[in-house]
């Protein structure tokens, strides 16, 4: 069972912790970052990975507590958020400079508050050409602001969601939208936050399966072009 590892060089500040997972296949190919939620590292998120390096991309699982523990207030959270932040600017720089990945385009996949903290860097963060969101938002009250120049975005939500209500997701869409930006949204009827959370209560199974599928869709989409065609690919 995979567990965060220091990545990056000790003089690399902050350092980059997390798992990462590599294709098969060989030659440079997009890159996928997983931000994981308030509960911090679970070992499902390796296993995420895992489900995208076998779709062809190269996908680094971070833990961006490290460093400074978990937030358990909105106080603690507010505080920590520029250092988060950072947290993912680096791993993009990191995954962006492995050999794996040589430039290629990467994209930021965040789960509850690392989806609120991928949509408030996505923009900022040159080669983040998509944004997958579960039950996440927007940051902050100036979200146009925010969501400027924005990737393309998927959004996935449960309707019964009760910690980030379902019209965060709505507004996000719409602020997106008059930004320019392409937006694909799918609510789950009845679904509840973390509804793809194995560790959670609120999981359930057939939503995970979905919403899983339509994240890899999604990415093939939106980085696909840096996919090596078939003919590309080395022989068995």
């Amino acid at each position: 069972m995979s567990e965060p590892t220091q990545l990056s060089d000790p003089s690399v500040l902050p350092p980059v912790w997390g798992v990462l997972e590599i294709p098969r296949e060989s030659g440079p190919r997009p890159g996928v970052i997983l931000l994981p939620g308030s509960s911090g590292w679970q070992p499902a998120y390796g296993e995420i990975a895992k489900t995208l390096a076998e779709s062809g991309f190269v996908a680094l699982a971070i833990d961006y507590f490290v460093g400074t523990g978990q937030a358990s207030s909105d106080e603690a959270r507010l505080r920590l958020w520029p250092q988060w932040q950072t947290s993912v600017r680096g791993a993009a720089a990191y995954l962006q400079a492995c050999t794996h990945v040589s430039g290629r385009p990467i994209a930021l996949v965040g789960y509850s508050l690392g989806a609120f903290l991928a949509v408030s860097v996505a923009s900022t963060i040159p080669g983040v050409r998509a944004v997958v969101d579960f039950f996440g938002g927007g940051s902050t009250e100036a979200l146009e602001d925010e969501v400027g120049h924005f990737p393309p975005l998927l959004i996935l939500h449960g309707e019964a969601d009760s910690i980030v209500p379902v019209g965060s997701a709505y507004r996000l869409r719409d602020a997106v939208i008059a930004q320019g930006s392409q937006v694909e949204i799918h609510v789950y009827p009845g679904a509840e936050h973390a509804f793809n959370a194995s560790w959670s209560p609120m999981y359930s199974a057939p939503e995970a399966a979905d919403s899983t599928k339509r994240m890899v869709d999604f990415l093939i989409r939106r980085l696909g072009e840096s996919l090596p065609r078939p003919e590309q690919a080395p022989a068995a």
